[in-house]
């Protein structure tokens, strides 16, 4: 994995949050990002919408958000643990896919 960081200028990676009744990135309800997912990088750093200009929600609806990590630190990635905050209520339901990561030179 070092090797091939050491070759690549950028690095991303998709996580696809499949939900019923659950916010995964910006509450369109009240425009909020307070329940937005955390993501746990290879290197130890948390990322989420307050502190990384590298994710983007590339579909955020009610029932499915994907999730774009695209980052020039390479040794973000791959995500290594992530965070939910909405969910705990009795007709919450999620599902979650982490894409594969892709090292580019």
């Amino acid at each position: 994995m070092t090797f091939l960081r050491l070759l690549s200028a950028s690095a991303n990676q998709n996580i696809t949050y499949n939900c019923y009744q659950s916010v995964a990135w910006q509450d369109a309800a009240t425009g909020s990002y307070d329940k937005a997912m955390r993501f746990l990088g290879s290197n130890d750093e948390e990322m989420s919408y307050d502190n990384s200009p590298y994710i983007h929600a590339l579909v955020d609806g009610c029932a499915k958000t994907v999730l774009e990590i695209d980052t020039p630190k390479v040794e973000q990635v791959p995500i290594v643990d992530i965070m939910f905050n909405d969910f705990g209520e009795a007709a919450q339901k999620f599902g979650f896919e982490v894409g594969p990561a892709c090292f580019l030179g």
